[in-house]
């Protein structure tokens, strides 16, 4: 079993696994470690702030060709956001 992943929706009340988290759990984790709002990480990536919310809110997932971005604006590894 993997160590639990801070739950980026609830405050620092809860935890994920990585059998409930999902990409958008991981990015939303990340960029607030990081103290990034929506509006800065998706200036780096060249999106808009709604996408970024679609995506940490699970409406959407992120095409897997922007994962690299994702993943050098957020300072870490591809595999770092995938739970």
């Amino acid at each position: 079993m993997s160590d639990p992943i801070e739950c980026p929706h609830c405050m620092g009340k809860g935890y994920l696994t990585a059998a409930t988290a999902t990409v958008g759990d991981m990015i939303a984790s990340r960029r607030k470690g990081l103290g990034l709002t929506q509006l800065e990480l998706a200036g780096q990536i060249g999106i808009s702030r709604p996408q970024i919310a679609n995506i940490e809110s699970g409406r959407h997932d992120p095409p897997v060709g922007t994962l690299r971005a994702y993943a050098t604006a957020l300072k870490c590894n591809v595999k770092d956001l995938i739970p």
